[in-house]
């Protein structure tokens, strides 16, 4: 990847983030549920695959396919209290491609979860200055933090530590997942999902 095109994180925040109020929660809901349902689409080629204890794979991998959605999952409060989480999900979704461009078979039903936690950590440190803890995010995404921490290790391992994000990428992106709310029907309905919570 070329430096010289990578925007910095605070543009990059500042771009991807468009303020406060309910609209802008909905849509960050909706495009959290998009990238949610994208990367499943994606863990759903692998659905048979199981990792050995050894393989890299193995420290992603739940004991079963979790219950809850994996968008209702990244909707966790915890995830979405920070003002830029919608630029952060959209720069985990951007890690979460170059982790499966270098290992396809890593993301599965039984890994998703934890890739997506892993990746929305990397994300947020490498788009944004206000960090929430690993000690934190482990606690919110239900993941030990001696496991989080071997997962950060091996997701940026694999990636070979490309955190930078081109305006290139986001752009692409941003051409898929800020669609503008189609009514205020679906309006409503995001907003209803947020404060069911």
């Amino acid at each position: 990847m070329s430096s010289n095109s990578s925007i910095s994180p605070a543009s990059a925040v500042s771009s991807a983030s468009s303020g406060s109020g309910p609209r802008s929660v909905a849509n960050a809901l909706l495009v959290v549920d998009m990238i949610g349902k994208s990367v499943m689409g994606m863990a759903s080629r692998n659905d048979q695959v199981r990792f050995r204890k050894d393989d890299v794979g193995a420290n992603f991998e739940c004991f079963s396919v979790p219950e809850i959605s994996l968008s209702d999952y990244m909707v966790s409060p915890v995830f979405m209290k920070l003002k830029e989480s919608t630029a952060i999900w959209k720069a985990a979704f951007i890690l979460i491609k170059r982790l499966f461009a270098a290992a396809p078979t890593i993301l599965t039903p039984m890994t998703a979860h934890r890739i997506v936690l892993c990746a929305y950590l990397i994300a947020m440190k490498a788009t944004t200055d206000r960090v929430l803890s690993n000690k934190l995010v482990s606690r919110y995404g239900g993941v030990a933090l001696t496991n989080l921490n071997t997962m950060e290790r091996h997701f940026l391992a694999i990636i070979n530590w490309e955190v930078c994000i081109s305006a290139e990428e986001y752009s692409a992106l941003d051409s898929v997942y800020s669609l503008p709310l189609a009514s205020s029907a679906s309006k409503r309905l995001a907003t209803a999902i947020l404060f069911a919570r």
